[in-house]
């Protein structure tokens, strides 16, 4: 068996807690770091579900992407949901660590990932640690690069401002929420394109009437989906034969396609 901090310190060697961000919360936030574990269960957020599967699957740790707790709290207990799953999980003995934007911006971590899937270079970083600023293939243009985007993401719907197909040379990249001043980095750097998700209503209007940098919409959840198997990929290679490794199939898209529905 493994004991947790032998675990969270392979995590912190593959993606070192000096690349997140001041505002995140990373690392331990449930649990003891002596505690054994045999099996984790690996996902993007924890929620009731997530913690029911994992008292169902014997999982002594749950390994996130997004922090279970990030703003401040003054309690712990049943009278909301991330109460309840905290509770849940502190009384069937479940530890949680979470690994954000420390993955998103180690080098071989998330972003560096989605542009490696992508078939783009990066250049540069946009701010500090976050996102990057990528070299396209030769040949790539609006039509090929929303393709491949669908292809490897498995997505069946974009949104963008392209109104016409044109040739890209540079592509701006962040990973979830890449709104902010990011969006004017992207600009001043004169990216033909940038990918990223959630951004509010005026930066994506500053985007759509800009002479030069497009912009394609991924949900924040699909860009971040790859997160639990790129934790797991690092993990296997030094844990595999004595810890089971499980990604998590209790979690999905916060919102659905509701063409699947109606």
């Amino acid at each position: 068996m493994v004991k947790l901090a032998e675990i969270i310190k392979l995590i912190e060697s593959k993606f070192p807690p000096e690349y997140a961000e001041d505002f995140d919360n990373i690392g331990l936030l449930v649990g003891r770091r002596d505690r054994e574990i045999t099996k984790v269960l690996l996902c993007l957020d924890a929620n009731k579900n997530v913690v029911k599967e994992a008292i169902e699957k014997g999982a002594e740790l749950i390994i996130t992407h997004h922090p279970v707790i990030f703003n401040p709290i003054k309690c712990i207990n049943d009278d909301t949901d991330s109460g309840e799953m905290l509770v849940s999980a502190i009384e069937n003995g479940i530890s949680i660590y979470s690994a954000h934007t420390n993955l998103d911006s180690a080098p071989n971590g998330l972003t560096d990932t989605v542009c490696q899937m992508l078939d783009l270079s990066p250049i540069s970083n946009l701010e500090g640690n976050l996102g990057r600023l990528c070299k396209a293939e030769k040949g790539t243009c609006a039509k090929s690069l929303c393709e491949r985007i669908k292809k490897e993401f498995g997505i069946e719907k974009l949104f963008s401002t392209f109104e016409k197909d044109k040739e890209i040379k540079t592509v701006a990249v962040c990973n979830g929420g890449g709104g902010g001043e990011l969006v004017d980095i992207a600009k001043s750097l004169g990216a033909d394109v940038y990918i990223s998700g959630d951004l509010k209503h005026h930066e994506l209007s500053a985007l759509k009437t800009n002479d030069k940098t497009e912009f394609i919409e991924m949900r924040h959840f699909d860009s971040e989906k790859i997160a639990p198997y790129i934790i797991k990929e690092a993990l296997l290679k030094s844990f595999g034969k004595n810890i089971e490794l499980i990604v998590s199939k209790a979690e999905e898209a916060p919102l659905l396609d509701t063409d699947k529905i109606l």
